[in-house]
């Protein structure tokens, strides 16, 4: 592709300045890397919501089975922020954006029906099968604070990111990347230092967080997304991130919830996703997975056309999957076989637990997603 300020059919374009390379729009081989990423991620968005009782019982650090819950849960700690800067790969890339009223139009009709519908199915839910009481003025005042159910705070982050991505696009454009890295840098520094001066002082700051507020939290990792976006490791730099990925996490996992943790490293890096070592785990996991899944990379597999096709399909699934699988998460734990309590009897419940969520949510919301008007909340 060319650059210049139209494309093929006519639609205003952001310019592309010489120094930028505007990869083919679609190409599968060029975003292979992102689908698989977005299924890993959503794979670990559902062991942690799978696991998450077990790994919270009072005995979890005493057993193998609640070790290997913790691991399952911390080791995937970085699904959120990844999500973020997928979203932010994607949605910030000049050569794929056709002006504000086309992006706009086209985020609002994915995002608005399933903000609504999901935030009415939890609410049911909620009452019918949980069996709670929850009024009109309860489930808005819990729709606005993000307790209504865990997940569905999320919607409120990407609507925010994608309100003022028209602002972001033409800066990014012509932004050298290190300015751009520069940028994403100091935003993703905001939430983390704010949640080492919380935890730091005695007397705490006011905390705000609404659904208008939530985006800007994660602007960093946004941008950050767009920044690595064609950053390819290579050689040591590959193995070397590869190898504090996995230390980072051991450390996290180590780290949570554990009263034997030091106290300046829960103030200077708590596990959280507002976290400073969240964020740097977050953006090696991003890094190495771009590496990996290329062509000439080991996962170069993945990038071919057949197998690039089935990422491309499930990772354009992976909505329907957040929205629907805690859902599942009760009814699952509830079966005798697998359990029949909030936390798993042994391991091989905790795994058939997992793998029950993943394979029903992900074979429902392929088979919806055929039907027109539902699939788009899907």
């Amino acid at each position: 592709m060319t650059s210049g300020t139209t494309d093929v059919a006519g639609a205003p374009r952001v310019p592309v300045p010489a120094h930028v390379d505007a990869p083919a729009r679609g190409s599968a081989p060029d975003l292979a890397w992102l689908d698989w990423l977005r299924v890993l991620a959503i794979v670990g968005v559902v062991t942690i919501h799978v696991v998450g009782s077990t790994a919270l019982a009072p005995w979890a650090r005493t057993s193998r089975l609640g070790w290997l819950a913790i691991w399952l849960d911390i080791g995937f700690v970085f699904v959120v922020p990844v999500f973020v800067m997928i979203s932010g790969a994607l949605f910030l890339d000049p050569a794929r954006f056709r002006g504000t009223g086309d992006f706009l139009r086209r985020r609002a009709l994915r995002l608005l029906p399933a903000l609504v519908v999901w935030h009415l199915v939890y609410w049911a839910f909620r009452v019918v099968y949980l069996d709670q009481e929850i009024g009109v003025r309860d489930f808005l005042e819990s729709t606005v604070t993000g307790r209504l159910y865990p997940h569905l705070y999320y919607f409120w982050v990407v609507l925010g990111l994608v309100v003022v991505t028209p602002v972001l696009v033409p800066w990014v454009a012509t932004a050298p990347r290190r300015s751009l890295l520069l940028a994403g840098l100091c935003a993703a520094s905001m939430p983390v230092l704010t949640v080492a001066l919380r935890n730091g002082l005695e007397a705490a700051p006011v905390w705000v967080e609404t659904p208008w507020t939530w985006w800007l939290f994660y602007l960093g990792l946004y941008l950050l997304g767009s920044a690595l976006r064609d950053v390819v490791l290579r050689g040591v730099a590959l193995v070397a991130a590869g190898t504090a990925a996995v230390l980072l996490g051991a450390l996290l996992t180590w780290q949570w919830r554990n009263p034997a943790a030091p106290g300046w490293l829960q103030v200077v890096s708590p596990v959280s996703y507002y976290g400073l070592g969240v964020h740097v785990y977050a953006v090696l996991v991003l890094l190495v997975a771009r590496a990996l899944v290329r062509p000439g990379g080991v996962g170069r597999v993945l990038a071919r056309p057949a197998p690039a096709r089935v990422g491309r399909v499930l990772g354009a699934a992976t909505l329907g999957v957040f929205c629907s699988h805690l859902l599942l998460v009760p009814v699952v734990a509830g079966i005798p076989a697998l359990g029949g309590d909030a936390a798993a009897g042994s391991s091989v419940q905790l795994v058939a637990r997992v793998a029950c969520v993943l394979v029903i949510s992900y074979t429902a919301t392929l088979v919806l997603r055929r039907v027109p008007v539902v699939r788009s909340v899907l």
